[in-house]
């Protein structure tokens, strides 16, 4: 079956490395693209494009046409984040808080970002994202996967999968309790950010978020089998 059939395919989306992504998983699950509508789209500042939402032809395997809107937003990193202080051993997990639009309250968060352009590194985007919102530097050898592939959240309406990470830092006690309120985020991008030091135990019952505490459950199934090995 030719899976390369589209056709009144938008220059804007051929374009966009987020969609080319989308409809590249969608071919290599076995279906075969047909019709791709642009019905809306949202460009960042640098006009990249942002999300966008279609209407498409796309048939399954067997033909069969799958339900026709699909939300590109593009994939994410999340970065579970433990400092270590090297004096005394302490360690906490660095989770930020930021007012999220979706229902206007403060969220209990791990660092995290979109891959936008950079869909094909995204170790090298939770680096670039741990920098902007905490500060911190870290390098590639310090990030591992917690797992195998991107975790889909919503994949009946939402291209969106997560890529996630963990990071151990060890940190001077200054540099360790300077994170402790710390102020970060990009004002021209109405990001407002601050950090925070978190045990699991005080940080649950503030965690709102599906994709926060499956983080923690990754983390915490990481260290399981570091155990048995």
């Amino acid at each position: 079956m030719d899976r390369s059939s589209v056709t009144d395919e938008p220059e804007r989306l051929r374009q966009a490395p987020k969609y080319r992504a989308w409809k590249q998983a969608v071919e290599k699950s076995g279906c075969t693209v047909r019709k791709v509508e642009l019905l809306a789209e949202m460009d960042k500042q640098d006009g990249s494009l942002l999300f966008a939402m279609l209407r498409t032809r796309v048939e399954d395997p067997q033909g069969r046409p799958l339900p026709a809107y699909a939300l590109i937003r593009g994939h994410a990193v999340v970065i579970v984040t433990i400092v270590i202080n090297e004096e005394t051993l302490d360690r906490k997990f660095l989770m930020v808080r930021q007012r999220r639009i979706g229902n206007g309250s403060e969220s209990l968060e791990f660092p995290a970002g979109m891959l936008d352009e950079d869909v094909a590194d995204p170790k090298g985007v939770a680096i670039r994202e741990l920098k902007e919102e905490t500060g911190l530097d870290a390098t590639r050898d310090q990030l591992f996967s917690l797992s195998e592939r991107p975790l889909y959240s919503s994949s009946g309406l939402d291209d969106e999968a997560i890529h996630y990470f963990c990071c151990e830092l060890v940190l001077p006690p200054e540099r360790f309790h300077a994170l402790e309120g710390g102020e970060t985020g990009k004002a021209d991008e109405h990001e407002y950010i601050r950090l925070g030091l978190w045990d699991y135990e005080r940080a649950l019952p503030e965690v709102d978020s599906i994709q926060v505490r499956l983080g923690f459950c990754l983390y915490f199934e990481h260290q399981r089998r570091q155990a048995a090995a």
